[in-house]
């Protein structure tokens, strides 16, 4: 079945505003790309940042949003449950999925894409994740980089580069599959060349 819709989601903690401006500029740059081949694509903020703290920065984007075809900006506020923020972005990632699930058409042809406000995603992002889906795959996620010193972690995070089918929400593979590198044991996961996820501080192309 081919894909004809993308929702990308963006789970956003209090701490992670300062980074919400960049995220959401190589964001929309995505999902632009996307809409211009023809895949009609929503970018989901799900946060449990109060609405007075995210307001300013939606702001800002929305009017242009507006003027682009085929792309929504839309936010769903969840206040915070406390927690590690690991369990804390699970939780919003769930209450999203579990939203989108209800309210999507043809979920067997949308594809549900995760992402991180400290990454920034290349402009090709969204439409090489599809492609990988519309050659079959249920999940697919790709190379995640972020700056830092010397011997710093520089672990896959699978939540910041991640695609699942959206007919597998109601599983609750999308939280599964971001909890764990490896998948969930249910469903494969595909390793594919997709656009490289970055901090904004790391100057590299936008594939390997």
């Amino acid at each position: 079945m081919r894909v004809t819709r993308a929702v990308a989601l963006l789970p956003v903690l209090p701490g992670d505003l300062p980074h919400l401006e960049d995220s959401l500029e190589h964001l929309i740059e995505a999902a632009d790309e996307a809409s211009a081949a023809g895949i009609a694509t929503t970018l989901l903020v799900t946060t449990s940042a109060p609405a007075t703290a995210t307001a300013p920065v939606l702001a800002s984007w929305e009017p242009l949003v507006d003027l682009l075809d085929d792309v929504d900006l839309e936010v769903e506020h969840h206040p915070g449950a406390g927690g590690d923020p690991a369990t804390e972005v699970a939780r919003l990632l769930t209450l999203a999925a579990a939203g989108l699930h209800r309210r999507l058409e043809e979920t067997a042809r949308t594809v549900v894409l995760t992402s991180t406000p400290d990454v920034a995603v290349g402009p090709d992002w969204i439409t090489e994740h599809v492609r990988h889906h519309r050659a079959g795959a249920t999940a697919s996620t790709g190379p995640v980089r972020r700056a830092g010193g010397p011997g710093q972690d520089h672990r896959h995070d699978t939540v910041a580069n991640l695609a699942v089918r959206a007919d597998l929400l109601p599983g609750g593979v999308l939280a599964a599959l971001s909890a764990a590198p490896g998948g969930d044991g249910r469903v494969a996961l595909v390793h594919a060349l997709t656009p490289v996820v970055a901090s904004p501080s790391v100057t590299i192309p936008s594939s390997p």
